[in-house]
């Protein structure tokens, strides 16, 4: 009712009210620098009224009902995923700029400089190839290309490996994160099972599913409890409830630079599309795919320079001596063989019959075999199998057996003449007299025949309708483009996140000026309510006053 008892008690929960906001208000202020940090505001509401004398409704007050963080979470979904795709485009455009660097002639470190070293070298030899001096210049440039053939080859595989480890680390980082994640959802359950927000909670929950979407893209799934699912691209959850599932590493049978990855017993990695992990992969397949070129242009190489070579005659009337040592052949069982067999190391036989292509023997059945190349498809040889007999064809000869046991159907194993072509590429060559200027033993010393075939096998389309030049170029020049591509979407996936960043902020982050301008207007109704509580007090005092 109007009496000023009433009036003591409206004076009261307005100094309570207002004295509570401006604790929201200061926390605000506070927390303005915190990162992941939502502003908070005091939701304030009138207090039922009452009846008093000739019925009319009196108020009685005001109360906070709530204090509430001012958060979208549609604008928090989409800026979490548009920072996904930028993480994972700039961990790509600092890889990719990196194979760039490896490969670039300007840096000194590719290989176009050294082959045209190694190819005039020849032609010098062809001018004078009686001349011990042009020999040993020979043999000097073709050890500075074997040199940077090796030198390519160890600066790729060491950041394959490197990729690969940061793969594990982030796999680990992501593990951490989602155990705190659960962490967080049994605690805000526990607060607002009581139905009370749990507000700066929730903020350090949003910065931990920021900083996982960083990693991998995920999607999220809040229940009515308040707790949050985190769940992969694949929908394998990473947390559910109050339990988190951990990701794990697997082996790669197609990549042996990159381990799987893992959730919940399935393979994702081919459906991850957000995050550092999408660059790292999609570097790691780059990075492959160039160390596999780059090991085809050494085989090709080696091939067509030996071949050559062998045809010819050195000064000593040698014949038939490779120039550069054979490519080593690379055998491998598939790690999803079930049978007991095993695969020699196996050899080259004829290096005018290889064709530098992988090949897979595949098992049909225990008793026979298919060999398919793998650059073509084409089926080579169909076969019946006898452990520990030599298997032969194109220039290749290697032997499985029953090592265990017998393979199975289905079993598989690789061949290649490529894989490790540029890591032992090396000179073989250590006497200038051997190396083959000429192409009869009768015509020495003068004769400079092969010298100009093997000189001409620069110009020569030996790979894939190309010069060794022109392929290492078109190389190049492909990796430019993925790393001009990865620098232009970083560019605009990052003008994306400051959009999305400063719309998330206008509505959700702290304006100090508004704040200011809300802490006086709080600090004006406070000193009013305390005046009218002054007021009140001093009619109490003249009431007692009379007598």
């Amino acid at each position: 009712m109007a009496s000023l008892n009433s009036v003591l008690d409206i004076a009261k929960t307005s100094l309570l009210a207002n004295q509570k906001a401006i604790s929201v208000t200061s926390h605000n202020i506070s927390n303005a620098n915190t990162p992941g940090y939502t502003r908070q505001k005091a939701v304030l509401e009138t207090m039922n009224p009452v009846i008093g004398p000739g019925g009319l409704l009196f108020g009685t007050g005001v109360n906070i009902t709530s204090i509430e963080r001012v958060y979208d979470s549609f604008q928090g979904v989409q800026l979490r995923a548009a920072g996904s795709k930028l993480s994972g485009y700039d961990t790509g455009q600092g890889l990719m700029k990196t194979l760039e660097s490896t490969l670039y002639d300007a840096n000194g470190s590719g290989l176009s400089s050294p082959l045209d070293g190694f190819f005039n070298a020849f032609h010098n030899v062809a001018n004078n190839p009686a001349s011990s001096a042009e020999r040993s210049t020979l043999l000097s440039n073709a050890t500075i290309l074997a040199d940077r053939f090796n030198s390519v080859n160890t600066s790729i595989r060491q950041n394959l490996t490197n990729i690969n480890n940061e793969v594990g680390a982030q796999i680990d980082k992501v593990n951490t994160l989602s155990r705190q994640v659960a962490e967080l959802n049994n605690q805000i359950s526990t607060v607002e099972i009581a139905g009370i927000t749990a507000n700066d909670l929730r903020d350090k929950r949003d910065l931990l599913l920021d900083n996982i979407s960083k990693i991998i893209n995920i999607t999220t799934r809040e229940n009515n409890n308040g707790v949050m699912d985190v769940y992969t691209s694949r929908g394998s959850f990473l947390v559910e409830g109050v339990k988190a599932s951990p990701l794990t590493a697997g082996v790669n049978d197609s990549n042996p630079f990159l381990s799987d990855i893992i959730s919940n017993g399935s393979v994702i990695t081919n459906t991850i599309n957000g995050g550092s992990l999408k660059g790292l992969i999609d570097a790691s397949g780059k990075y492959q795919e160039t160390i596999d070129k780059v090991n085809l242009m050494a085989a090709t190489l080696i091939k067509a320079v030996n071949v050559q070579h062998r045809a010819g005659f050195g000064l000593d009337g040698s014949t038939g001596v490779d120039f550069f040592a054979p490519a080593n052949v690379y055998t491998k069982p598939s790690f999803s063989n079930t049978g007991g067999a095993a695969i020699s190391a196996g050899a080259v036989t004829d290096q005018s019959l290889l064709t530098v292509n992988d090949y897979e023997i595949r098992f049909i059945n225990p008793s026979n075999y298919t060999i398919v190349n793998k650059s073509t498809n084409a089926v080579v040889l169909n076969g019946a199998y006898t452990s520990g007999s030599a298997i032969a064809f194109d220039g290749l000869s290697f032997v499985i057996s029953n090592n265990t046991g017998a393979p199975a159907a289905g079993d598989a194993f690789t061949i290649s003449t490529t894989r490790y072509a540029a890591q032992n590429m090396r000179v073989a060559v250590t006497n200038t007299d051997r190396v083959a200027a000429a192409s009869s033993a009768a015509t020495l010393p003068g004769d400079n025949t092969n010298a100009l075939t093997m000189a001409d096998i620069k110009n020569s389309p030996v790979l894939n309708g190309s010069t060794l030049n022109q392929y290492f170029n078109a190389l190049v020049a492909d990796i430019g483009v993925v790393t001009n591509s990865a620098a232009t979407n970083r560019d605009a996936q990052s003008k994306v996140v400051e959009e999305l960043q400063l719309a998330r902020d206008s509505i959700s982050g702290v304006s100090l000026e508004e704040e200011a301008v809300s802490l006086i207007k709080l600090q004006k109704a406070y000193e009013a309510s305390a005046k009218v509580m002054a007021t009140a007090d001093k009619m109490f005092d003249a009431l007692l006053a009379i007598r």
